[in-house]
């Protein structure tokens, strides 16, 4: 008897439940979208979810962070991230890497002006352990590093039109013992503007941060900016394939180079497939960011910043704004298609979260 892999077992799941609906559900994409936001206060109001909905089909939910035992998460993620025709294709850490959230914002060295130390935003390291010894790194001990600092969200705006606007207002603040929250070091205004159209979900996302007080300054650091951990069943090492807009296959590490075999592309996608159904998410960085260098795995880890590689200072005067696109797909994912979006992203406007305000 042959042994049954997990892939099998689970993509075969997915394809039985997912394959007797395919047709009406290619006749039932075809309607106008009908998106709803829900509120959702499930525990005593701690934590909260936005459930975001295209008629009875999830498109995705925006999960708040909160520093609670049984729900432990210090940054806000979109999770899971559907196709239209509602398959995931975004995923939370699987079996490694908790920080690794479905879509995510956040950096791991933030540095306050006259610091000597940097703070992390992007993992989720618990409080400091002077004793504890490090196995698995030789330069540094994270076990002594922590604690990570949350980034709580202050306040939570939306707007349903032809599309889903969702704008955010964050303190990214540190964690002190026995608190939940210590003093805000960075203040973030976010947006987030989702569709679905044709073979696409569209999540655009905004980000602008400026100091809570003193400057500061995200240091080179891989743990930055923007990311997607893609579903574990499509990811390259279970059989899915990354590609990017310089034709590389399963490109792997830095790239922000200028030219050459590590030249930054404009967006990488990964494709693979859930039982026999082909699907897919991309992300792609906008031409007015002050930079845009990729990390990417093949674990299913990928990752655009102005911040991999160099630094970036943060003021009042001189605040930092990003912007990326996120395209959850069903079928494959053209280069063309691809091509498309990225022109369409780069000249959808001003990368500022505030350029279209929400009522």
């Amino acid at each position: 008897m042959s042994e049954i892999s997990r892939r099998s077992l689970l993509s075969a799941g997915a394809g039985g439940i997912f394959a007797a609906t395919v047709r009406s559900s290619e006749r039932e994409r075809e309607k106008l979208p009908n998106y709803t936001v829900e509120d959702q206060v499930p525990f005593n109001g701690q934590t909260r979810r936005l459930k975001l909905s295209n008629g009875d089909r999830v498109i995705s939910s925006l999960i708040f962070p909160t520093d609670y035992p049984t729900h432990f998460r210090l940054k806000p993620e979109l999770y899971p991230v559907c196709t239209p025709l509602g398959f995931p294709v975004t995923d939370s850490h699987q079996f490694c890497f908790i920080h690794h959230q479905s879509i995510m914002t956040g950096h791991g060295k933030v540095r306050l002006e006259g610091a000597d130390h940097d703070l992390d935003f992007y993992r989720q390291l618990p409080y400091a352990d002077e004793q504890r010894n490090d196995p698995y790194h030789t330069d540094h001990n994270l076990f002594q590093m922590g604690p990570s600092g949350i980034q709580r969200v202050t306040s939570a705006k939306w707007q349903v039109t032809n599309e889903i606007a969702l704008a955010l207002r964050l303190e990214w603040q540190t964690r002190e013992v026995q608190s939940e929250g210590g003093d805000p070091i960075v203040i973030e205004e976010r947006r987030y503007n989702i569709l679905q159209r044709g073979n696409f979900t569209i999540i655009d996302q905004f980000s602008q941060l400026v100091p809570a007080d003193k400057p500061f300054t995200l240091m080179a650091d891989r743990h930055s900016f923007v990311g997607v951990r893609v579903h574990d069943l499509i990811d390259p090492d279970e059989g899915g394939v990354m590609r990017d807009s310089e034709r590389r296959i399963n490109p792997d590490g830095n790239y922000w180079d200028e030219q050459g075999d590590r030249k930054a592309p404009k967006w990488i996608d990964c494709t693979g497939r859930f039982g026999n159904n082909v699907v897919g998410v991309a992300m792609f960085g906008h031409p007015e960011n002050v930079r845009n260098e990729f990390y990417c795995r093949g674990w299913g880890l990928m990752i655009c910043s102005a911040a991999l590689g160099r630094d970036v200072h943060v003021s009042r005067n001189a605040p930092f704004q990003f912007a990326a696109r996120y395209v959850a797909h069903d079928g494959q994912l053209t280069h063309a298609a691809a091509t498309k979006l990225s022109d369409e992203f780069a000249e959808s406007g001003h990368i500022s979260p505030n350029a279209i305000p929400i009522e």
